[in-house]
């Protein structure tokens, strides 16, 4: 396909629709979710209940998230994106209106702790379920990649943001929360796309709940492209968790912390921003490949220092590749699933991803504690070098082809 009759990604209108509904849910998601960490402890003054409130928040969330991929193949995806703003609306609206009329206890918090994190986990992955449906294959990374960066810029300035409504009243945050999770059911109304599932006559087996699962185990590709992100990115939770708290027991000024995630923040979006568009020439393999060694090469630096500023900056390097690595990871496993079974298949890596994320931060705590700084970033480096290895000699890597390239592929059966 030549570049004068390509389509580029702002001109899908439905992307457009899509895109500005779902800002407006980060947006909401971010502030929300950061206020109610506040809100956890200033209602208990507890640091074991407000912890505790986190847990109920996290189990529900992801109890929920297989649920909500069969639900996803199973009822039109318009309809789950306007209840999935509605009912987010409701119960920020709610929360919000408890703050304001003094109602809110320990035991209503936790309520809400558990109802939100229910509607987060069914529909957790609405947005990976329906982006293959809205734009086409070859426009799926850069949609992919798009939507990544905007998150981390919201990332970025929705802590300071909520912090400070929630100084000037608790219920700010949870107002515009409330608000702004409209956006999804907008855009839900608002999409022209048929964003039904589309069942697949020859598959009986598709409508079971477990079809998800018997798809994985037959193909062995989409497996090998779950484990491997979820391997990168449990080893990168490893290391910087135990980079924050090494820097904390060095006595490290908070803000200088601070500006560790910052810099990581600006890597990701440079690297949407500059490596997005080298990485057209690469294959989907090539860009998966040297991914994960800058991410490898950049952490195994950070073995030999705790200065602050080399490590913020070694932590740029290292998140340079993340997007163009998950964009394309995703996009051509997204491609890979049957339509009808597209919600289960993400629920499933979703749930895997949640674990591994859950686990991170308790290992790099005890690595820490029981062998040092030094060898606490080098175990989660030796497995990025194994991961590495296998990537390179992998035949489920060698397949994958340029983005530009990408409408070329099909759906592997049930």
């Amino acid at each position: 396909m030549t570049d004068e009759v390509r389509p580029t990604l702002w001109r899908v209108r439905d992307y457009r629709v899509w895109f500005i509904g779902d800002t407006f849910t980060q947006i909401g998601v971010f502030i929300g979710t950061f206020a109610f960490t506040l809100l956890a402890f200033g209602v208990s003054k507890d640091t074991a209940v407000a912890g505790l409130v986190g847990s109920v928040n996290a189990l529900a969330h992801a109890l929920s998230i297989l649920p909500g991929g069969y639900l996803m193949d199973r009822v039109d995806r318009r309809i789950i994106m306007i209840v999935s703003g509605v009912a987010a609306f409701v119960v920020y609206g709610a929360l919000a209106l408890s703050i304001l009329l003094g109602l809110l206890d320990v035991p209503l918090l936790f309520a809400f702790a558990a109802v939100s994190g229910v509607i987060g986990g069914l529909f957790a992955n609405v947005t990976d379920v329906i982006l293959p449906r809205i734009v086409g294959g070859p426009l799926l990374p850069d949609a992919s990649a798009a939507n990544q960066a905007r998150d981390a810029a919201i990332q970025l300035g929705s802590s300071p943001v909520s912090g400070l409504l929630f100084g000037v009243h608790p219920s700010l945050p949870f107002l515009l929360g409330a608000a702004a999770r409209l956006g999804e059911a907008g855009a839900g109304i608002a999409i022209r796309t048929d964003l039904r599932p589309r069942a697949d006559e020859t598959e009986a087996d598709s409508t079971r709940a477990s079809a998800g699962f018997t798809w994985l185990r037959r193909w062995p590709q989409p497996r090998f492209l779950i484990l491997l992100v979820v391997c990168v990115n449990f080893s990168l939770a490893t290391c910087g968790t135990a980079i924050v708290l090494s820097q904390q027991q060095i006595m490290t000024e908070p803000w200088k912390i601070g500006l560790i995630q910052t810099f990581q923040g600006v890597g990701i979006l440079l690297g949407a921003i500059i490596l997005m568009r080298i990485s057209r020439s690469l294959s989907g393999g090539a860009i998966i490949r040297l991914s994960i060694c800058v991410v490898g090469v950049a952490f195994f630096g950070a073995i030999f220092t705790q200065h602050v500023w080399v490590i913020a900056g070694l932590a740029l390097i290292a998140s340079l590749p993340l997007i163009p690595l998950n964009a394309m990871q995703g996009a051509y496993l997204a491609l890979l699933i049957p339509d009808s079974l597209r919600g289960r298949v993400l629920s499933i890596q979703s749930l895997i991803a949640a674990i591994a994320a859950s686990i991170a931060p308790a290992v790099a705590g005890l690595l820490l504690k029981q062998v040092g700084y030094e060898l606490t970033i080098a175990i989660p480096v030796g497995l990025l070098a194994i991961v590495l290895l296998i990537a390179f000699v992998s035949p489920s890597l060698s397949g994958i082809p340029k983005k530009d390239d990408l409408d070329q592929v099909e759906p592997l059966p049930l």
